[in-house]
């Protein structure tokens, strides 16, 4: 069977074997600029459904909550209570999904390296740093009740994640930043990378990120994510962040040279389209 993968916008990825579906974050509502910033937030149940109908699959296994930011996990409980789907995060999703109501949702703490098999993927969290600038760090200790403001949804912990599978790997890496070394060992056949906010960083971190990431899984492509402005609904065409916040043009263009020095398929992944992993042994 094929492992196949398909965007979401925003850094949501679906990865599939036909048999066994898991999605990292599921967050569609997308609310409008203002109301991110000055608004109270609640889930979209009509942009959620419309979205899961574009993923083309019966059902869910597991949706992996990368951090707990609005832009990552405001739609993750509700996501997995209408798909049956494992709720998987840290100690401050759960608290998003008590706050829901949600506790009928199966959860499963997620921690640094402790894998676990869903059909014939084992997955493997991995510790991973929010991208500079986080603009609502700490921890969720109390649940969050809806509507909610933007600064309730704070980034707990932060993971990357790891699928393997007989027959392809999948590596899924949110946010841009990197611990060194957090890597090696490891290999993904495809790799989701996240780009937010690089482009306002200097050429040299730029290259050392796409090392201490790249560089070291030795992946045949590379995906872009989280690179979208995420309050523009997913019935239009994806936008790249304003230059004020970010430049994914510098971004793209030092990852393209980085590409073409590694022999990556490097491109920006196309909303809705499956693409199938290719496995390839590494020495």
């Amino acid at each position: 069977m094929s492992v196949t993968t398909v965007f979401g916008g925003v850094s949501n990825v679906l990865v599939s074997d036909g048999t066994t579906s898991l999605l990292v974050d599921g967050f569609f509502s997308r609310p409008s600029f203002p109301r991110l910033v000055l608004g109270r937030l609640r889930p979209d149940v009509t942009r959620i459904e419309d979205a899961l109908a574009r993923f083309d699959v019966d059902h869910l296994d597991a949706v992996l909550v990368s951090h707990s930011h609005a832009d990552h996990a405001l739609d993750a409980p509700v996501v997995a209570d209408r798909t049956g789907a494992e709720l998987g995060g840290s100690a401050s999703t759960r608290m998003i999904a008590t706050g829901y109501g949600l506790d009928r949702v199966p959860f499963r703490d997620l921690h640094d390296r402790e894998s676990f098999a869903v059909g014939a993927f084992t997955v493997t969290p991995l510790h991973a740093l929010h991208s500079d600038g986080d603009a609502v760090p700490g921890e969720i200790t109390e649940p969050v009740t809806l509507p909610a403001r933007m600064r309730d949804f704070r980034t707990g912990g932060c993971s990357s994640f790891l699928f393997e599978h007989p027959d392809g790997s999948v590596l899924v890496h949110p946010t841009a930043n990197f611990i060194p070394g957090a890597f090696a060992g490891l290999h993904a056949d495809t790799v989701y990378l996240g780009a937010g906010a690089a482009g306002a960083k200097p050429t040299a971190w730029i290259e050392q990120y796409w090392q201490e990431t790249v560089g070291a899984l030795r992946p045949s492509v590379v995906r872009p994510v989280h690179w979208d402005a995420f309050w523009r609904p997913l019935t239009r065409p994806l936008t790249p962040l304003p230059k004020k916040l970010d430049r994914l043009d510098v971004t793209m263009r030092a990852f393209t040279r980085l590409a073409d020095a590694d022999g990556v398929d490097l491109r920006l992944p196309a909303l809705w389209q499956r693409e199938t992993v290719s496995a390839r042994s590494v020495s």
